[in-house]
């Protein structure tokens, strides 16, 4: 090993005197970096002192050669403790223009300074050899510290031979070997420039670097808004504006059988919860998917709408509160026509939303609905919308009174409380026909043995068969009394048919509920008249038939006194758009140019709405002449 070590001593040696002796050749504007640091002149040294050491004064080069003859002298006995001498370039900036008798003199002392380094520089090799041989480190540092300062001595002699030679000024020669340490110098004659402006290869490589960075980040965040419109294209196949919203609770999905089409809705307990996902709330619009449809009654069925692209339980791109509805759009023969169904299934089930409709005779939607859509087809929907909704924070207890259909948006409150385990009493009282006609009966059944807070009260007014011995007939003062202690405490939610909701709303005004305490809601997916169709006349009722002109459109419409101008519209082709048609999402506002109107549901209407003459079309009548802007 330490012949190994010999070898590869003596080739550092050698190698180093090839790389001094290469070093002391280039011009003066080439001197190592580091020396200038380790050689610059201290405050002692400085031009303006009266014995400033340089070129300018034998004396001083003198007394700078002995020093560093008389340092390396002592470099066996004391090591480093001496600094080593100037480099010429620093103090020539200093020294006035030399005369021509001062040459000989200067070119006299650079001799001897090349001459010193190079002894310098023999020296310390020949101390490196012999350190090597002994492995004395000590002595190999000190030897090549001996070989650094001659090599200095060697390039200030050397520089000072060049400067004389070619007849420079010292304070040019200075000033050049400057620029060559800052790389300031331009190209010389003949001398190509670093490349184009003038820059280094370092540079290039520099700008390189950034340049590759900043494609790096655009192409980071160009791949992200790939993802986040292909996330935000799954979550919805329409648009969506709308504010955050507070975020779901998953939960287990509803109590129902599975089925390839149309069955029954029974008990179930599965206990699979639903991703949390946070979703933009508000109004939207787009197409679901029917994954299931459920036969609940011989004319009512509930059509369990998914995310169209399928996939690991996917979220519905849309949040809503129990109580809230939608608006399906279908085309039939060639014309689409809407319709407004409530939600009846929970918030809190992320997958998948739920719309029960009722077939009836002259029901256009509800008609298409039952005949045509299938498990797999897509229906277009926009929502939600409505302000019928409860979920707990409200109120400490609510009562839900329900007649028929108009159980659909009580019943997504009842899933929703039930789904989160809500401590306060829920009481619902059913009015229906028959027992065939209770919509979710074995669900209600299933949710009353399961939460003790949920109390059930069904009567039913045209019942005649004995299996049934629950209360019978229409709601009244006394099944109220019966059903719910303390009636008048508690918060009251109604929906049903029209005669059925104002038959119940006068009995509690007659209870003593106060009217704040109510709240209710025409049951949705009741159909309005074909357009066309006469307005019924009461016997002795003579004729009177107003008018409605469309301003915009240039078309004018009979308007009978029970008939809406939206109903008018249709009638002459008027394009008004309208979702709900309960008076409660406003899109159908329009406004009123001349004449008056009387409105019975103005929930969608602001202050703001009503100073400007904005009316609903979908709720206004009229008895006289009427002008609108459409």
């Amino acid at each position: 090993m330490r012949a190994t070590m010999k070898t590869h001593c003596n080739r550092w040696s050698a190698a180093i005197l090839a790389i001094a002796l290469g070093w002391a050749v280039p011009s003066l504007d080439h001197t190592a970096q580091g020396q200038h640091a380790e050689h610059h002149p201290g405050p002692g040294d400085s031009a303006g002192s009266s014995n400033a050491p340089g070129m300018a004064s034998s004396e001083g080069i003198g007394r700078g050669m002995g020093g560093m003859h008389g340092g390396m002298g002592e470099m066996g006995e004391m090591g480093m403790g001496t600094s080593p001498p100037k480099e010429l370039y620093p103090s020539l900036m200093s020294l006035p223009d030399l005369p021509p008798e001062r040459r000989a003199d200067i070119e006299r002392q650079a001799h001897e300074r090349l001459t010193k380094g190079a002894e310098l520089m023999s020296e310390g090799l020949s101390a490196l050899s012999s350190s090597v041989a002994r492995d004395d480190y000590v002595l190999m540092q000190q030897a090549t510290e001996q070989m650094r300062e001659g090599l200095t001595q060697f390039e200030s002699g050397l520089a000072g031979h060049r400067a004389l030679a070619e007849g420079n000024a010292p304070r040019d020669v200075a000033l050049h070997w400057f620029k060559g340490e800052m790389n300031l110098l331009p190209a010389g004659p003949g001398q190509p420039p670093h490349g184009l402006f003038g820059l280094s290869w370092f540079h290039y490589f520099v700008m390189m670097l950034l340049l590759a960075f900043t494609a790096s980040m655009v192409w980071i965040y160009y791949q992200r808004m790939r993802r986040a419109d292909a996330l935000l294209a799954s979550l919805a196949s329409g648009k969506q504006e709308l504010s955050a919203a507070p975020l779901m609770t998953g939960a287990p999905p509803s109590a129902v059988s599975a089925a390839p089409a149309m069955v029954a809705r029974t008990p179930a307990t599965s206990d699979a919860a639903t991703p949390l996902v946070t979703i933009p709330a508000g109004r939207w619009s787009g197409q679901l998917r029917v994954a299931k449809i459920f036969q609940e009654t011989p004319d009512v069925r509930t059509f369990r709408l998914v995310h169209p692209s399928g996939g690991d339980l996917p979220v519905l791109p849309f949040v809503f509160e129990p109580g809230q509805f939608l608006t399906v759009s279908v085309n039939i023969a060639g014309k689409e026509t809407k319709r407004s169904y409530s939600i009846a299934s929970s918030p809190c089930r992320r997958t998948f939303c739920e719309l029960t409709v009722k077939q009836t005779p002259s029901g256009l939607v509800s008609n298409y609905l039952h005949e045509h859509i299938q498990v797999g087809a897509l229906i277009s929907v926009s929502g939600p919308f409505g302000k019928f909704t409860f979920r707990g924070h409200e109120a400490p207890s609510v009562v839900l009174i329900a007649g028929g259909v108009g159980i659909t948006p009580l019943m997504s409150a009842i899933r929703c409380l039930t789904d989160q385990a809500w401590t306060g009493d829920i009481f619902l009282i059913y009015a229906c026909a028959t027992i065939q006609d209770i919509i979710y009966h074995e669900e209600l059944e299933y949710l009353v043995r399961r939460h003790a807070n949920f109390q059930l009260t069904i009567t039913l007014s045209r019942e005649t068969s004995s299996a049934w011995t629950g209360p019978r007939g229409h709601v009244t003062r006394d099944l109220l009394t019966k059903a719910v202690p303390n009636l008048t405490t508690r918060r009251i939610h109604v929906c049903g048919p029209p005669p059925m909701m104002e038959a119940v709303k006068g009995i509690l005004a007659d209870m003593g509920v106060p009217p704040d305490q109510v709240k209710s809601e025409n049951f949705l997916g009741a159909e309005p008249r074909p357009a066309g169709a006469p307005a019924p006349v009461e016997p002795g009722e003579a004729v009177v038939t107003t008018t409605c002109r469309f301003v915009r459109s240039g078309k004018t419409a009979p308007l009978p006194k029970d008939k809406t101008l939206l109903e008018a519209s249709e009638d002459v082709g008027v394009n008004i758009d309208y979702s709900c048609r309960q008076g409660y999402c406003g899109v159908c506002k329009v406004t009123l140019l001349s004449g008056q109107v009387t409105m019975a549901v103005e929930e969608a209407l602001t202050p703001q709405d009503k100073a400007a003459s904005t009316i609903l079309a979908c709720q206004a009548k009229s008895s006289a002449n009427v002008e609108v802007d459409a």
